[in-house]
């Protein structure tokens, strides 16, 4: 089965996780995408792909005229889109140009939409919005599946559109197995107290959180030790020039893969917490750091009423606060060498399978894909390929 992944950031790690999964599932890939840097991309995950060109964080008039441009540029791509059984597009912008593309070779490819966050301009009242929304159930009526990340996604949003959706697949942002991947570390029953180190990496979008976390590091300097590592966006780069470095709260730049089990290690907790469009995507969305904590054995600490908390309690596992300044105030400086080894044991008892998939679920999900090439219909919900209960 041949797949052409339309990707809408080639240099996001989640990427290369995605394209990754499809390999070990068995897939044959391309990769059209565009990228968040400046410096061109050739190769994501040892494929090959066709960079589009740069786009950027929360510029969306510039991002619509690219997407117009490369949708009449696809007339050009019919060979590759030919010889292709399914085109991936990941989000709503690739799902267009990918169904331009389709257009324009007259293909016969299935096209899949993922979802990974509902864009607050999805959300919003106004004639923009209905458009877009217009735009996306338009593409769903035209898609052989629907992939989310969250099953919150389908329950709060899509689930709501009034459009029958087609069959919808859950792959979560769990760790994917490689080549050069480590196995989950052993339990370490090292000596842990204050300062606790609280660890925030991957894209930090979330201007609260670093209001937070600062606040408490300023407060309680014996008690709080703050890393970020990553991408951040324009305005959480803007709080990090303008307050860091403190003595307890540094930002330390991107990472790599290579990179997160020394980050991990080091920490004593993750940092969950994403009030990014609060109340709606941030509520719903499953972030790979519960996975990538989890699996490393440092807690993750949730924000009560959001899908990440009940990923968490149903698994008995993490910090979960209602109240994110005076909870956690109280719990940084209250908790205990004891309590924390009791969170940590708590962390360990979380199943791999919750955390990482195998390379069987990897063929598992490339070969529901492959239904939908064949020309398989039956609707169906797809959850239990990645052994999540509804139930979280």
């Amino acid at each position: 089965m041949r797949i052409t992944y339309f990707a809408n950031d080639l240099s996001d790690a989640a990427v290369a996780r995605r394209i990754g999964m499809l390999k070990l599932g068995g897939a044959t890939l391309s990769v059209v995408g565009f990228r968040r840097t400046s410096k061109p991309i050739d190769r994501v995950a040892g494929v090959d792909v066709l960079d589009l060109g740069q786009t950027y964080d929360a510029r969306l008039c510039d991002r619509a005229l690219k997407v117009a441009r490369c949708s009449l540029e696809a007339r050009r791509w019919t060979d590759l889109i030919r010889a292709s059984d399914i085109l991936l597009a990941r989000n709503l912008d690739m799902a267009l140009i990918a169904n331009s593309a389709r257009t324009w070779a007259a293909s016969n490819a299935s096209l899949v939409y993922e979802c990974l966050d509902i864009h607050g301009s999805l959300l919003k009242p106004g004639v923009l919005s209905r458009v877009l929304r217009a735009t996306e159930k338009r593409l769903l009526r035209k898609s052989a599946a629907l992939i989310v990340s969250s099953p919150a996604f389908v329950e709060h949003y899509f689930s709501r559109l009034g459009v029958h959706l087609p069959t919808v697949i859950v792959v979560e942002n769990k760790r994917v197995p490689s080549a050069d991947s480590l196995q989950r570390p052993r339990p370490n029953p090292g000596r842990h107290e204050p300062p606790w180190k609280v660890g925030w990496f991957g894209i930090l979008r979330c201007t609260q959180s670093f209001e937070v976390l600062r606040d408490l590091a300023v407060r309680h300097p014996k008690f709080l030790d703050v890393e970020l590592r990553g991408r951040p966006t324009g305005d959480v780069q803007a709080l990090i020039d303008r307050h860091l470095p403190l003595p307890n709260m540094r930002f330390q730049g991107p990472y790599t893969q290579a990179d997160i089990s020394l980050l991990y290690g080091e920490r004593d907790f993750t940092w969950a917490v994403d009030l990014w469009q609060s109340g709606q995507n941030a509520d719903w969305l499953l972030p790979n750091r519960i996975y990538e904590g989890g699996f490393f054995n440092c807690p993750p600490i949730a924000l009560a009423g959001t899908e990440t908390a009940r990923w968490l309690t149903a698994r008995g596992a993490g910090v979960v606060v209602q109240d994110l300044r005076g909870d956690l105030e109280t719990f940084i400086t209250t908790l205990t060498p004891a309590h924390y080894s009791a969170l940590k044991r708590a962390v360990e008892a979380i199943p791999d399978g919750d955390l990482a998939y195998s390379v069987e679920d990897c063929r598992r999900i490339t070969s529901l894909l492959r239904d939908k090439s064949e020309g398989v219909t039956e609707r169906t919900r797809v959850s239990a390929a990645t052994r999540y209960s509804s139930s979280a």
